[in-house]
C-alpha cells in the first residue's frame, strides 16, 4: 500500500495511455506489471536483441528499464495536464542479468511540489531464482500544463 495519494483519480490509465506511446518500451517489449499510487512494476521477457556480447541484458536496457518504472511511479502521483521527466539517475550494477525475463520496481520516497525522489531495483528471474541486478535512486520533475501525447504539447492552464 502507498503512503502517498494521487492528485489524479485517472492516473492508471493515463500512466498506461503514456506507456503506449513509448515505441522504446514497446521495441524492448516492456509491460506494466503492477501500478499503484507512488509505486510502478515492469517487465521484460529475453530476447537475443536485447543482449550484450557475453549473453547477459544490456546495461543500458536494464537502466532504461528502470528509469522507466521510476517515471512512471512518480507520473502515478502527478494532477492531470501534467507530465514527467528525470532529471537525475544514479544506478549501481549489482549482478549480471541474465535469466528469461527482467522486473523493474520502483516507489516515490519524497514529495515536492515539483520534484520527486525514487528509489528502484531490478531482479532477473532464471530457473525460479531471483537475482538482484540493479539498485538506483531517481529525481523526476513534474512539468505542470505540459502533455506527453503527440501534438498536445503545452496545454492550456485553464483547459
Amino acid at each position: 500500500m502507498s503512503e502517498f495519494d494521487t492528485k489524479n483519480p485517472n492516473f492508471d490509465q493515463v500512466v498506461r495511455d503514456s506507456f503506449s506511446r513509448q515505441p522504446f518500451m514497446s521495441f524492448i517489449g516492456a509491460k506494466i506489471e503492477d501500478l499503484q499510487p507512488g509505486s510502478c512494476s515492469l517487465s521484460v521477457e529475453r530476447r537475443a536483441e536485447l543482449t550484450q556480447q557475453h549473453g547477459f541484458f544490456h546495461g543500458g536496457l536494464v537502466g532504461s528499464l528502470l528509469d522507466s518504472a521510476a517515471g512512471y511511479a512518480a507520473f502515478s502521483l502527478y494532477p492531470e495536464n501534467s507530465t514527467v521527466l528525470t532529471i537525475d539517475m544514479k544506478v549501481n550494477f549489482l549482478n549480471p542479468a541474465s535469466g528469461g525475463e527482467l522486473f523493474a520496481v520502483a516507489n516515490v520516497v519524497n514529495v515536492g511540489t515539483k520534484i520527486y525522489h525514487l528509489k528502484g531495483d531490478v531482479y532477473s528471474l532464471k530457473d525460479g531464482k531471483k537475482t538482484h541486478c540493479m539498485t538506483g535512486v531517481f529525481t523526476m520533475m513534474c512539468l505542470l500544463g505540459m502533455s506527453d501525447a503527440p501534438n498536445l504539447g503545452r496545454v492550456k492552464e485553464d483547459a
